[in-house]
């Protein structure tokens, strides 16, 4: 049928053959053979991403997930990793397995063995922003496999932005492992993801570990920090410019303090004065969000940073004088011990602290 005699049917006559135009298209998609294009409407992603030539899809932010369904027996990922980098598989129900993209490029089976059967596929990346990005070129399926239309995901929207508490780093670490080890990192039992799956909700984590508001955790102001990586789809690379209309979440949490305090008490006034600035520009892009301020856990009770901190905070609150501007405060947790970091039991305990305040004032 030709545009023009398509323009000239009745409009419900129209709607109906486009649907079904439609249908059709995505099934001789689904049931072609040879590798699916990461990019292929079918994959959803939950988290920041940018596409890259021939149908890639680059993550460097944590926590950022596939999701996936399908009809078939295996299901093939090629990808590239700049380092290695882990990822969390999830198949239908089942706990997850350990994913270890090498550095180069390769081949991963995600599914494999047994009879032809509907899938559910989540693929999750468990390693901090400065731990390196990784690509995902294609997926391919046997050869009478093909994909289905994607798992929905919930309506409800959270994002966290962060350092490296909220990333997950040493949420998983074991005893006697090195602490440089990337396995101590897993973004998707950080507390931000759990707090997310208990509300039912999507979550992006825009977080970067060593960094802040107005300086990282050397002391360090011109760099990348958090009002700068925000406006990014991966965190280190300026040129990739996030859509904040991809994703406009219901609540923010602003997790963020530890570094800009780790060499001593910035001043305040230059301090809560960039804080505002940073939560007036996420207002322009998510203006009826509830933005939550978290207070670093890693800070000790008679710590003075600890109660700068949250007197800052305060001030912010009461400078924004809004009700969609509140207070989620977090109590101390130890660490890792000679690290410092918050343990995968403390993530879940903060999940417990956040969860109260998150539902009050969101009404869910």
């Amino acid at each position: 049928m030709r545009s023009s005699d398509f323009r000239r049917l009745p409009p419900v006559v129209a709607v109906l053959l486009a649907v079904l135009t439609g249908g059709l298209a995505a099934a001789a998609r689904a049931g072609s053979t040879g590798p699916v294009p990461a990019t292929d409407p079918a994959i959803l992603y939950e988290g920041r991403f940018a596409t890259g030539a021939a149908g890639t899809v680059r993550l460097g932010f944590p926590g950022v997930t596939a999701h996936l369904r399908l009809r078939g027996s295996s299901l093939t990922l090629r990808a590239a990793a700049s380092e290695d980098i882990y990822c969390d598989v999830e198949i239908d129900d089942a706990a997850p397995t350990l994913l270890r993209l090498r550095k180069g490029e390769g081949a991963y089976s995600l599914l494999a063995g047994g009879p032809a059967a509907t899938h559910t596929v989540a693929l999750t990346r468990r390693n901090e922003s400065w731990q390196g990005t990784c690509v995902l070129l294609d997926f391919e399926l046997d050869g009478a496999g093909a994909l289905l239309p994607p798992p929905a995901l919930p309506a409800r929207k959270l994002m966290f932005i962060g350092d490296s508490v909220t990333s997950g780093e040493m949420d998983a670490y074991e005893p006697g492992r090195d602490f440089r080890d990337r396995l101590n990192s897993n973004a998707r039992v950080s507390f931000g993801k759990i707090l997310a799956r208990r509300l039912s909700a999507q979550c992006h984590l825009v977080s970067y570990g060593g960094r802040g508001v107005v300086r990282d955790w050397q002391g360090v102001r011109a760099t990348n920090n958090a009002p700068q990586f925000y406006e990014l789809a991966l965190p280190d690379d300026p040129a990739a410019k996030w859509d904040h209309q991809r994703y406009v979440p219901d609540a923010i949490g602003l997790a963020l303090g530890q570094n800009d305090f780790s060499t001593g008490v910035p001043d305040q006034v230059d301090y809560v004065n960039a804080y505002v600035q940073f939560i007036e520009k996420i207002r322009r892009d998510a203006p009826q969000a509830v933005i939550f301020l978290i207070n670093s856990p890693m800070q000790g009770e008679g710590d003075l940073r600890r109660t700068a901190l949250r007197a800052y905070l305060a001030e912010v609150v009461a400078r924004c004088a809004s009700p969609k501007v509140v207070l989620a405060p977090l109590s101390y947790y130890p660490g890792v011990p000679g690290n410092g970091h918050p343990t995968g039991t403390e993530h879940e305990k903060m999940a417990d602290e956040l969860e109260p305040v998150f539902r009050r004032a969101l009404g869910w």
